[in-house]
């Protein structure tokens, strides 16, 4: 945990008036708009069709076109040379010809192209793409997964329906490559490789698309060069691949300069080692601390409790960390992710040093700030409060998250303990679970050792401030990255001050 210090100065905040400047779509920071991006691509296609069907009908009128201009010649070449038959052949070659010329300059699919510039600018940035990789590299990373695993869908352990393409290998390679992650590079080139070879009807499309196998076998060079201190087996591999494509003049020109660099006598770079952080294994199996700790009815935090207890497991009693259990119902959850759906966007980080919003690509998730007047709304705060029994005046607004490729949150806490007296400390975090998660997405608590995996109509509630108002540094916590399913949750802070009756400070 040594990064964990420069984690305790960057505490999250996010405030309803507070916004940040969108440089792009961000689609990679919520699995939900990706669906627009779903709906984008249908209406791309549907002008590709158009286009082509344009093109068929182009074809299907030069064709009527030539089986005329053949019938003329054939009855040009039987004429009488009469001054009807004269004037027939002279009029076609003076007008028609001219005509065809004319149709034959048009540019079809002049409407298509307008309509898919259109929808350009909403298409992915490269710092869309970059995230996504992002997104990838922390999947394989944090659940130790295998690079040629992922590639055929396999993912701890369970099958799904997806398999890589050459190019998609080749990219996620190539970025891996960029980082100097060659170890994981290796597995995605290598993948590329055998898919690239394995089509080999298709290298000439692939070739139009921009992927020849002198690019996928350079890169395999680099990223072997970069492992092995043997020199030898990235020659070999060249040699062999120009075995496969004795013809490809780029690849005999890619070994001489593999030769060249080599005579040169180039070190491979040695790759830093990097540990893991310990709350990696919770993020793949549930952990618990103790086994001391039970579940019951809770009926005493509120006297509405009597008539309706909540389920509570108990997780931690130092600090003090539960789990509801079937608090919100299908229908509340719904409403509650319809209402955040329209206007999504990045979440940011206050960094209560400078005082200011800014990215972080350590925060993968899109959030919304929820009108506190909504019926549903203020239904929420009174279950807050009966959970809690705490006092909700003056509280932070519900906020609902949805997170993307990847989606997670760095280790961090939720209080701030002082380091911006402007603002009320949180003494309890709330986090309702608005959805399920079938691979990946659980809450770590790693200084507990416990982690919670996201179950629909959950809420799971811990106190960040003990009882003399100071920060808990075992309550820094994580989310895991989301390896399939979509990660929704609802947020809601809890403020110290109004606290002086129901949960007062205590003296030494």
């Amino acid at each position: 945990m040594r990064r964990l210090k420069c984690f305790l100065c960057l505490i999250y905040l996010w405030f309803p008036g507070a916004t940040l400047r969108q440089l792009n779509k961000n689609y990679a920071m919520s699995i939900y708009d990706l669906g627009e991006l779903l709906t984008h691509n249908k209406v791309l296609v549907n002008h590709l069709e158009a286009y082509a069907d344009k093109l068929q009908q182009r074809v299907d009128l030069i064709d009527s076109y030539v089986e005329i201009m053949k019938e003329k010649i054939a009855r040009a070449q039987r004429m009488d040379h009469d001054p009807p038959s004269s004037f027939s052949f002279m009029r076609h070659m003076q007008f028609d010809w001219p005509n065809i010329l004319w149709y034959l300059e048009q540019q079809p699919g002049e409407a298509q192209a307008t309509g898919i510039s259109l929808l350009y600018s909403d298409l992915p940035t490269t710092k869309d793409l970059e995230e996504t990789l992002n997104g990838l590299w922390r999947i394989q990373t944090i659940y130790n997964l295998n690079g040629s695993d992922m590639a055929k869908g396999l993912l701890m352990g369970v099958q799904h329906n997806y398999s890589t393409t050459p190019f998609e290998g080749y990219t996620i390679a190539k970025y891996l490559a960029k980082w100097e992650d060659y170890a994981k590079a290796k597995d995605w080139i290598s993948v590329a490789l055998d898919l690239y070879q394995a089509d080999e009807d298709y290298w000439d499309l692939y070739e139009q698309q921009g992927l020849s196998a002198e690019n996928l076998y350079e890169l395999y060079v680099e990223v072997l060069n970069n492992l092995s201190e043997d020199k030898e087996r990235p020659l070999s591999t060249m040699i062999e691949a120009l075995k496969r494509h004795p013809k490809n003049h780029n690849l005999k020109r890619a070994l001489t300069r593999l030769e060249m660099s080599h005579r040169i006598g180039e070190e491979p770079q040695e790759q830093e080692s990097e540990d893991q952080d310990e709350f990696l294994d919770c993020c793949s199996r549930e952990c618990r601390r103790g086994s001391r700790l039970y579940c019951l009815y809770n009926t005493t935090a509120t006297a509405f409790l009597r008539l309706a207890p909540l389920k509570m497991e108990l997780l931690s009693l130092d600090p003090y960390v539960v789990l509801y259990h079937d608090v919100l119902a299908d229908r509340e959850m719904s409403l509650l992710k319809s209402m955040a759906q329209k206007d999504l966007v990045r979440a940011s980080t206050y960094d209560v040093m400078d005082k200011k919003h800014s990215e972080d690509p350590n925060r993968t998730t899109k959030a919304r700030w929820l009108d506190p007047s909504h019926s549903l709304i203020r239904r929420m705060g009174i279950l807050t409060e009966d959970m809690t029994n705490l006092d909700l005046e003056r509280l932070e607004d519900f906020q609902v998250l949805n997170y993307g490729i990847g989606g997670h949150d760095d280790i961090h806490p939720d209080y701030y303990e002082g380091s911006n007296p402007e603002l009320p400390d949180r003494v309890a975090t709330l986090l309702f679970y608005l959805s399920d998660v079938p691979l990946g997405g659980a809450t770590v608590f790693p200084l507990l050792d416990l982690s919670v995996f996201p179950k629909r109509g959950a809420v799971l509630m811990w106190y960040n401030l003990d009882h003399k108002g100071q920060g808990i540094e075992k309550t820094v916590h994580s989310a895991c990255p989301v390896v399939v399913g979509s990660r929704w949750v609802m947020t809601k802070w809890v403020n110290q001050q109004p606290q002086l009756f129901r949960r007062p400070c205590l003296r030494e």
